[in-house]
């Protein structure tokens, strides 16, 4: 089994809209699907805005800097420096594929 790192600058989006709730910074690792197991795909971002709580409970559309798009759920990471950082960091885990193009997978 193979695993692939990537990073870049991608969106963040809730699941059935089209506008952009955060820009943010990624790291993505993905594994490639051998007999037994499906491909996966997780990894975390950074952004400067905060994400409200009622957009981490839901599933939120995530599209990578190469057009490539995902449903994932998201949820806080770790704290990068102070309290009063404006850093904000968020780990995801892919649902499903990551599809080519705009609109939800």
């Amino acid at each position: 089994m193979a695993i692939h790192f990537n990073n870049g600058f991608g969106q963040l989006y809730e699941k059935d809209i089209d506008k952009a709730i955060a820009n943010v910074n990624y790291h993505l690792v993905e594994t490639d699907a051998t007999k037994y197991t499906r491909k996966k795909w997780w990894g975390d971002f950074q952004s400067s805005k905060k994400l409200k709580e009622l957009q981490i409970v839901g599933t939120l559309r995530i599209e990578f800097d190469d057009g490539r798009n995902g449903e994932c759920i998201v949820w806080l990471g770790t704290e990068a420096g102070s309290k009063k950082s404006s850093v904000n960091i968020y780990r995801f885990s892919g649902r499903g594929k990551l599809g080519k193009g705009g609109g939800t997978v």
